[in-house]
Parts: structure tokens; sequence; C-alpha cells
């Protein structure tokens, strides 16, 4: 045991990424969650208080709480012969669509994986909190829990074995967030995606995922910008949220280079050139459209960020 108490910081993500379902994922600066694990007697791990945005719809049962099994999962891999409590301060609201489950997963994973004797490797300490986040998901899925432990961007390249690769984006790359009052739960929003898919689909996809993979890579934000289209999971999700079509006209009428479904929603998700807007307009310009329907609106102006990290004490 290399310590008794840790707080870590973990931060919300935006996954899927227009053509990237279940693969690729986007760590973001802000918000974040404030988690706090103190060691126990015992095995396994249970959260105890959990406060801020959303905690009501939280539950603090050890089987289904995504940060007491993603916590739990890393004692048990790393054969730990402790356990821990775990408090958390929610800053991602719940069924948003940028990674609320996966922030608390991840966070306690990270905090558990600092705390071990044998820190667990990258592929597993994911894996862990992977298997947190399907208790409230319903499908495993390490899309949301990977950038938002390693930060930057990732993407699955296999689940069977689990295999991430983290991309470090171009610096200039800036991100609105913007998260209307609704609620999409993470179920909801994979029952309604297609069972199966065209051969012109896939070509589709596939062509342009790897077109975003190598803009990440090279730092080429316009090739970003005309890359994050997808032709099979968004229209499947987009009568989940209303106004979406026209909130991402005004978020390209504005300046972005790109505007898409974060997640699975409701947020609406926006890249901007950091030279040349700092991202308000756009902000505005969502904002605007769910306003104008009576709809309050959160909006986030921020960048990609580092993933989980320690708070000092």
């Amino acid at each position: 045991m290399r310590a008794k108490i840790m707080e870590v910081r973990a931060p919300a993500s935006i996954a899927n990424l227009g053509p990237g379902f279940d693969v690729f994922g986007l760590a973001l600066r802000e918000p974040y969650d404030i988690l706090k694990a103190v060691v126990v007697q015992g095995t396994g791990a249970r959260v105890i208080k959990v406060e801020g945005v959303g905690a009501q719809r939280i539950t603090l049962d050890p089987k289904r709480n995504t940060a007491a099994v993603a916590a739990s999962e890393v004692l048990r891999m790393a054969k730990a012969d402790f356990g821990l409590e775990i408090t958390v301060r929610k800053g991602v609201r719940p069924c948003s669509g940028m990674g609320s489950s996966g922030a608390s997963a991840a966070g306690a994973a990270f905090a558990a994986n600092l705390m071990v004797d044998v820190p667990l490797s990258q592929n597993n300490l994911v894996l862990c909190a992977a298997k947190g986040e399907e208790v409230s998901s319903g499908g495993l899925h390490a899309d949301n829990v990977a950038p938002s432990l390693l930060g930057g961007f990732t993407l699955i390249r296999s689940y069977d074995p689990l295999d991430v690769i983290r991309v470090t984006p171009p610096k200039d790359l800036g991100i609105v967030a913007a998260l209307p009052d609704i609620i999409v739960p993470t179920k909801e929003a994979r029952g309604v995606l297609p069972k199966s898919i065209d051969l012109r689909q896939m070509v589709f996809q596939v062509g342009h995922a790897s077109a975003l993979a190598t803009g990440m890579s090279l730092g080429d934000l316009a090739l970003i910008g005309r890359s994050v289209r997808d032709m099979v999971i968004e229209p499947a999700r987009r009568r989940l949220v209303p106004h979406l079509e026209k909130a991402e006209r005004a978020a390209l009428d504005a300046g972005a280079l790109a505007a898409f479904l974060g997640g699975s929603g409701p947020c609406v998700a926006a890249f901007f050139d950091r030279r040349e807007t700092n991202g308000d307009d756009i902000s505005k310009a969502i904002g605007s459209v769910y306003e104008a329907e009576g709809i309050r609106v959160d909006s986030w102006v921020t960048s990609w960020g580092d993933g989980c990290r320690r708070e000092k004490a």
C-alpha cells in the first residue's frame, strides 16, 4: 500500500466523435469529478457519499455504482489486501453525453491504482474502469473511460484483447460542449441503434474515421473538421435530442470546424481553431437555439485535457 488517502480529479470526455462509435474518445479540460478514496479494512470498494450535480440519480449500491465497481476491479486484479471507501463530488452531470459515469469510474480506478503496491498496466487499468461503467451503460465500452484516464484523444484498436492507443491532439483544438436540459439515458441511446449497416455506410465510416485519426496525429485541424461526420449512429439518435441539427448548423455558421452529437447526447459538441476564435460565439449560437425553445443550456468553452490527475494535498 503506497498511500492511505488519495484525492483525484477525473475529467469529462466526449466519445464517438462522428464516425468513431465505441472507438474514439477525447478528454476535456473541464468539467470534472473529484473523488476521494480512503483505505479501510476488508476487501473491495464502496462509495459512501455522492454530492454535486445530479447526485440524486446515482446509486450507492456497490454492485451498481460505477466508481465502486471500477475500484473493486483494480483491487482484485492487483491482489490488494485492503478495501476503499470513496466519496464523489460530481461536476459532470449524469445522462449528459459527456462521460459522467466514465469519469467516476476512471477516477476511482485511477485512485485505487495509485494506492496498490504494483500498479496495473495501462490496458488493464482501462479495462477495470470500463467494467465499472458497464454497470451503468449496459455494455462494456471504453471510449469514455480511456480518455478520462489517459487524456488527449484515444482510440480502441481492439476490445478482445483490449488495446488502447493515445494520441496527443493539436494544441489549438478548441472544444465547445453545450448541454441542454434534456435527459438521454445511455441505455436508451444504445437501444435505438441499427443492428446492421450496408456496405456504402461502412466505407463512409471507415474513411472518415481513418481521416479523423490521421488529423489528430498530424495536428491538421482542417482535416479533423471535415472528418467528423457520421452516417450511422447520430442519425439513429437524432430523435432523442430535439433541435440537434439546428444547433449544429448554428455552431458551423458561428465559425466551428465541426459540430456533432457528443457521445449518446444530449451534449452538442463543436470543434474550433483557437487561433481563429475563442469559441464564445459558437457557444452562444448553440445556446440561443435551445433558449428560444425555453430549454436551459450549460456550456463549456474549453480544450482537450490531460486525463485523471492526483489533486495536491
